[in-house]
Formats: C-alpha cells, structure tokens, sequence
C-alpha cells in the first residue's frame, strides 16, 4: 500500500518548500453554539525535510488574517485575540512524527505548545512545468485559552460567544527545492 492509502507520512526525500498560490491555512470556531466561523491566513510559508527523519517548520503572518469580515479581521489582530503588533507571527516546529501524526511545538502570542495534528500525504507527482511536488493535509483542534485568547463576550443565556476549540487545517502544496 502506498503512503497515501495508509495514512502514513511519506514525504519523499530532501526539501520541499510551500507553494502558496496552491496552499491554504485556515481555522473554524464555534460562535454562539449555532454555526462555525471560518478564516483563513493569505501569508504563510513552510519548508518540509522528507525522507528518513521528516520535519516541518512554517509561519502565518497574523497580519493577513482574512474572515471576510474586516471590523473582525480587525478585532483579531488587536490585543484581545493575537496582538499583531507585539506578536506578527504564529508559528510551528515539528518534534517528531508517528504514522500519520505530527507533533511540534505552536506558538501563538509567544505562548508555545505542545499539540499533535493530523497529517496525511494527499498525492505526489510531477506539474506540468517539471517540478516535483508533494500534497499534505495537517489536521487539528487547539484550545484557544491555551495561548493566552482569552476574549469572550456573554450571550444573554450567560453562555460565551466563542468556544474554546479551534479547529485549525493546512492544505499544502509543496515543491522540492532546487538542490
């Protein structure tokens, strides 16, 4: 079975970096118990090491936050949620992967944590131009409280406005770098 039937990660080897034009980073909160706010971030890159001992490092710029709602867009960029000002980028280092996990240290507003995401090699070949590229999908859930996201406003039941999970996915598109 291939990499991609078994769910295991596989990145060829040497060093791929993010396509962004063909890559997205997105992230989905419940918001007052009935629907999901989604967003995404338009600024980010990622370098992956395949081979024997992958690893993945990447950062989003805050800044590029985009909810289609710019009031809020705005609200998120404020001291209350990511403070893009002290704190223009989120980041990720992977410690290790397992089968189809990978585990790596997230830092958000200068809060680091542990979390461990889904990962899944989703297709590899080559484009039509000769480069070699690889799909990965990460997958993953992360308590907001945990980086210091603290804000929340009461809804008339006393219930808060925002849950505490954030559902958070990279689709990535990666060509391997020019040796």
């Amino acid at each position: 079975m291939s990499a991609i039937e078994t769910r295991e990660i596989a990145i060829p080897a040497g060093t791929w970096k993010v396509d962004p034009s063909h890559s997205r980073v997105e992230f989905s909160i419940r918001h007052m118990g009935i629907a999901s706010i989604r967003g995404s971030f338009a600024d980010f890159d990622a370098v992956i090491a395949g081979g024997d001992e992958p690893g993945i490092s990447g950062a989003i710029r805050v800044g590029s936050v985009d909810t289609r709602d710019e009031a809020r867009d705005g609200h998120l960029q404020s001291p209350d949620f990511f403070d893009a000002e002290r704190f223009p980028e989120i980041t990720f280092a992977s410690t290790r992967f397992d089968g189809g996990k990978v585990a790596g240290d997230l830092t958000i507003r200068g809060v680091t944590r542990e979390v461990e995401l889904d990962a899944r090699v989703t297709g590899a070949g080559t484009d039509p131009w000769g480069n070699e590229r690889v799909g990965l999908t990460l997958s993953g859930t992360v308590d907001r409280t945990a980086f210091g996201l603290n804000w929340n406003n009461p809804l008339p039941s006393g219930e808060p406005a925002l849950a505490n999970e954030v559902t958070l996915t990279a689709e990535l598109s990666l060509v391997q770098a020019q040796a």
